[in-house]
């Protein structure tokens, strides 16, 4: 209400735009602070993941080099021997991999084999997290699992929230997976920065990253799903997810979930049919 009044107010005074933002950054700082709200990270200094589904032995401990930082995460095996399929999971931008260690439960639960790694600064990996940073921390992890023997035709990238960006990189730039999948992911900065605010705005001048997923999309030739909340009100699935799915190339497959808030789609769509969605989706 007060970005509001104060918009009303100063868009009669010359200077426009760039007036406006001036003012309303020195006095409202934490209201366009994109950057905070894409990079929440919290540094650890040793992982506790619960073992109620997966055992301390179906998991490994990985530590990895991207631009000279170590970064850090998890392989986990297929609960049942001789798996050829291993999810790539790329996560959100709050916290770490421990935060999103109930996601990959579900995978765990699939029967797949999974790798989930913390972007630089997040967790125990080193660095500082930046748009270059995290698809060179992607580029990592995807060596790191074809060192392990799969082919890219084994290999499923998905993404969550922040994490579709390294994602579509991937997938988009590095190689084509034998799947792809966004959940909840944003179509570009500008377009949260348009979204966000009540200034019609450049991206650029909250923040240096473009993560234009929408226009990388556009390269990928691997079968593509695409989930999002209907109710998701951090990233608007008609400004983002729908992009996404338009620029798109055929087999895709989109998934609006009602009732889904920004973390809720697996929750707010049963876990049963979420976990049977993504397996056939894998294994079709």
């Amino acid at each position: 209400m007060i970005q509001q009044i104060f918009a009303r107010l100063l868009l009669k005074v010359p200077g426009g735009n760039a007036f406006i933002a001036m003012i309303v950054i020195v006095l409202f700082p934490g209201c366009f602070d994109l950057d905070s709200n894409l990079f929440n990270n919290t540094e650890l200094k040793s992982y506790s993941l619960s073992t109620a589904v997966i055992p301390d032995s179906m998991r490994t401990e990985i530590s990895l080099t991207s631009q000279g930082k170590k970064i850090y995460g998890y392989f986990v095996d297929a609960p049942v021997p001789g798996e050829k399929n291993i999810i790539l999971y790329n996560h959100g931008n709050r916290d770490h991999l421990q935060f999103y260690w109930d996601r990959v439960e579900l995978f765990y639960t699939m029967g797949f084999n999974i790798f989930i790694y913390d972007y630089q600064g997040y967790g125990k990996s080193e660095g500082e997290p930046s748009e270059a940073a995290v698809y060179s921390d992607a580029i990592a992890a995807y060596e790191y699992v074809k060192s392990r023997g799969y082919n890219d035709g084994q290999i499923t990238v998905y993404g969550f929230s922040l994490g579709g960006a390294p994602a579509t990189h991937l997938a988009a730039r590095v190689f084509s997976p034998k799947r792809f999948i966004l959940e909840a992911a944003f179509a570009s900065t500008s377009v949260l920065t348009q979204s966000g605010s009540l200034l019609d705005l450049p991206s650029s001048f909250f923040m240096n990253g473009v993560y234009n997923n929408a226009e990388k999309i556009k390269d990928i030739t691997s079968p593509v799903m695409i989930l999002h909340g209907i109710d998701d009100k951090f990233i608007d699935m008609e400004k983002n997810g729908t992009v996404l799915y338009r620029n798109a190339n055929e087999p895709k497959l989109f998934i609006a979930v009602p009732g889904a808030d920004h973390s809720q789609v697996p929750w707010k769509m049963g876990v049963t049919a979420y976990c049977d969605t993504v397996k056939n989706f894998i294994r079709k």
